[in-house]
């Protein structure tokens, strides 16, 4: 058992604040079951969240640079000018905005896919007398090409599963956040009889 005073307190302030902890998990949850229902809808509030952000960067960069708290003011504030721009954008404009944004991820992961497979191919033909099980390394780079031509002939399709998969990724992490925030409020009334 660990006496010393100082971790005793830390661990004393991270568990009373237990109901934090389990707040998020259980918004996790419910966004991750909207996300699993309605990717579309999720997506418009993705770009609506993004949007927001971004124009309060893009105010907070124009008051610094106007009032010379960076020493590059003129980046500062071009940075200020295309983040309004570009959240005022995502606002007015959702549903382009959140496609565009998540259509571009697609393509970059189709490409990395076709880049990665096509390159797994060569170094498994041209080392073939060095490596053993070489069959191997060719197929997994023919199936990581095909899911890369995949992606890009169904775009939409693997986006919306993409959102998908981060609902189910989100519910998971819930989960876990209330997992671990009981454990915290055991630990806390553990202390506190203790300390009684």
């Amino acid at each position: 058992m660990n006496h010393n005073p100082l971790a005793h307190s830390a661990i004393h302030a991270i568990s009373a604040n237990w109901w934090v902890l389990l707040l998020r998990g259980i918004l996790l949850i419910a966004v991750g079951i909207y996300a699993l229902l309605h990717p579309g809808i999720s997506l418009l509030a993705w770009a609506l969240t993004v949007g927001f952000f971004l124009i309060l960067v893009g105010v907070l960069s124009l008051i610094a640079g106007i009032a010379g708290w960076t020493e590059s003011r003129g980046w500062t504030i071009l940075r200020g000018v295309l983040s309004l721009l570009i959240g005022a954008f995502a606002i007015w404009h959702p549903a382009v905005f959140g496609t565009l944004a998540g259509l571009t991820v697609i393509f970059m992961l189709a490409a990395w896919s076709i880049v990665g497979g096509i390159m797994e191919i060569i170094v498994a033909i041209r080392e073939r007398k060095e490596i053993h099980g070489e069959g191997w390394i060719i197929l997994s780079g023919v199936f990581s090409i095909i899911f890369g031509i995949v992606l890009c002939f169904a775009p939409l399709l693997s986006l919306a599963i993409f959102i998908r998969m981060s609902g189910l990724f989100a519910i998971i992490f819930g989960i876990m956040c209330i997992f671990t925030s009981l454990k915290l409020l055991s630990v806390k009334k553990r202390m506190d009889t203790r300390s009684a």
